[in-house]
């Protein structure tokens, strides 16, 4: 048993290392990054094209919009057409949708897709007019599906229970409480169960609708590590079933749950918000599956506690056995909570832009009541080690162990919100630092090294100088002619203008930028003997408005002092850790996982006279 376990262990958490590396930079869901027309936006004549530029990938089968002007007509785009930015799946895309004729009026532009990296449906709104003045639609956001959140609660409840089950029998079995030890084993088992069950449930709720099959979402990306999240969970349930049978210790199974535990989490982080965040991917993948292991083994403890334990602490039971198994539980609540508050730190740097975000979105007051209830679950805990510790034995009060669960079971509900909603980071809610105009880009053409700048790239009329080098020789051919044409946003390309050479290898091209922001310029070179060669650059021209709304206390950006945080915290934890074990190896534990047994039977002794004299 233990030879087999460690193989399917290494072959799992390998699995699961793999995938950690080619995490995605995307930013987690897939909302409206810019537009072209945007929001707001009012455009001489109609656009052929409406092109939205998105933070990561979407699946075009699931993408739909709708188009309505000021007299109720609808307009439905043509065509829809998916346009990447690099040959990566997963890295941001633009949708454009080519759009029937539209007379002068105002339009509003409903739209609906599902990102393809964690599967998650956003939604949005755009205004623009046509020759009329109109204002922007503001900030849009995609509340979360009641029946995404109910399912994902259940899976992180279910998980929350397998780990529990599996660490209460840990602790039962040393104080002699086989019976409740088995009887955690079967908890977990049912855990193990649930979560596989919940986790095909949540895969179907999201597919549903979406036009997509569950054998091509099982060859891609998101299927992969899909599967390495079922495989761990299925090596917790092995571990679990395991447990449950045997009579006695098995070698193995504790490395078994340990890897399924690893790949478990693991994989649930590249499906959530860290594995298509914006960043350093690795780190934030390790610390959202921290994050999330650690709340679920403290959560599920609680939660298998409190059927297991809580009769034990009655007149007639073994309270001093059940305290033993509580005091046991101390280190292991202490290193989940303190990995929980610097990992979730963190983790809040990627997903609330600002305090305005924080505070005026759904995500944001989502994300602070589950901070208010972790701490009320905290303070209980602390009381109950304070009882558990305290130098005059003292009773474990059993509506205050149920009132922790009680917490920790609401934490992994809103956490399950929380993972259904889009993160409040859209530009609307963070002031963009200020960015310094870029004064020249540069690439390839073909053979050609290029670069392009443009002065004073202001709207209106402008000089755009072209230098192209050959990197051959000898020059397979001269450099004959160099014409430049502008593409905006919303499709439409100006007419080529030619450049006129003014040095050897530089040559200037007059031409009109329309509007401020996101365009692009398509630079074309023709050399003597050789095909015409192109390349388009992307270029943004300044004085673009910010999107950003008017601040009602702050939209400066707070993700560089929240990772400052969390790392301070982080210090203090380690130095703790460190005070502790120190303090230990000298023999003054803060948290003895043994007690002599004349203070023993001296407790047992103690919660006897005090539950004799609560019941009567």
């Amino acid at each position: 048993m233990a030879r087999l376990a460690g193989r399917l262990a290494a072959v799992v958490v390998v699995a699961a290392a793999a995938l950690v590396g080619p995490v995605s930079s995307a930013s987690a869901h897939a909302f409206l990054v810019e537009s072209g027309p945007s929001d707001g936006q009012v455009v001489p004549t109609a656009p052929a094209t409406l092109r939205m530029q998105f933070s990561e990938s979407v699946a075009l089968p699931a993408t739909s919009i709708d188009i309505v002007d000021g007299d109720g007509r609808h307009y439905a785009p043509t065509h829809l057409e998916l346009v990447r930015s690099s040959e990566d799946d997963e890295d941001p895309v633009q949708v454009v949708a080519t759009l029937p004729a539209l007379p002068h009026n105002t339009f509003r532009v409903s739209w609906e897709t599902l990102s393809s990296d964690d599967l998650h449906r956003t939604s949005g709104v755009l205004v623009f007019g046509v020759d009329v003045p109109v204002r922007s639609s503001g900030l849009h956001e995609t509340n979360p599906s009641p029946e995404e959140s109910a399912l994902r609660w259940a899976l992180f409840t279910s998980v929350a229970l397998a780990l529990g089950g599996l660490l209460l029998r840990r602790l039962c079995v040393p104080a002699g409480l086989v019976a409740q030890g088995r009887r955690a084993a079967g908890l977990a088992c049912l855990g193990g169960v649930g979560a596989l069950a919940a986790s095909v449930a949540l895969l179907l709720d999201q597919l549903g609708g979406a036009g997509w099959r569950f054998q091509a979402v099982l060859v891609g990306a998101y299927g992969v590590r899909w599967l390495v999240r079922e495989a761990g969970l299925l090596l917790v349930l092995t571990a679990a079933l395991t447990a449950w049978r045997a009579r006695r210790p098995v070698a193995g199974v504790g490395l078994l749950a340990a890897a399924g535990t690893v790949a478990a989490m693991v994989g649930s982080a590249l499906l959530g918000h860290a594995g298509a965040a914006r960043g350093p991917a690795l780190t934030r993948v390790a610390a959202e599956a921290a994050h999330f292991g650690a709340a679920a083994l403290w959560s599920g403890f609680l939660l298998a506690a409190v059927p297991l334990l809580l009769p034990l602490l009655r007149p007639g039971g073994d309270a001093g056995a059940a305290r033993r198994v509580l005091r046991g539980f101390g280190v292991p609540a202490a290193a989940c909570v303190s990995t929980v508050v610097v990992t979730g730190v963190y983790l809040a740097s990627g997903v609330v832009g600002s305090v305005d975000a924080a505070l005026f979105t759904t995500y944001g007051r989502v994300l602070l009541l589950k901070v208010v209830v972790a701490a009320v679950a905290g303070a209980l805990g602390l009381q109950h080690v304070r009882r558990l510790h305290a130098a005059v034995p003292r009773p474990v009060r059993a509506w205050t162990l149920r009132a922790e669960a009680g917490a920790a079971l609401l934490v992994l509900g809103l956490a399950g919100v929380l993972t259904s909603g889009q993160p409040a980071q859209e530009p609307q809610l963070v002031r963009a630092p200020h960015a310094a105009t870029v004064p020249v880009v540069d690439g390839a053409i073909a053979d050609l090294q290029s670069a392009v700048s443009v002065q004073p790239n202001r709207p209106g009329r402008n000089v755009v100088l072209v230098d192209t080098f050959d990197t051959r020789r000898p020059s397979p051919g001269a450099v004959r002619r160099v014409t430049l044409t502008v593409v905006g946003l919303d499709g439409r390309s100006s007419p080529p203008v030619a450049a006129e050479r003014i040095a050897e290898g530089r040559w200037s091209a007059a031409t009109t930028l329309s509007s401020p922001g996101r365009t692009q310029l398509l630079v074309s070179v023709t050399r003597t003997g050789l095909p015409e060669v192109h390349r388009t650059f992307s270029w943004t021209v300044a004085g673009a408005p910010s999107p950003t709304r008017a601040a009602r206390v702050s939209t400066a950006p707070v993700d560089g002092l929240l990772r400052a945080a969390a790392a301070g915290l982080a210090l203090a934890v380690l130095a703790g850790w460190l005070g502790f074990a120190v303090l230990r190896r000298r023999g003054r534990r803060l948290l003895p996982d043994a007690v002599p047994p004349a203070r023993r039977a001296d407790e047992d002794l103690a919660e006897e006279a005090e539950l004799v004299r609560s019941s009567s």
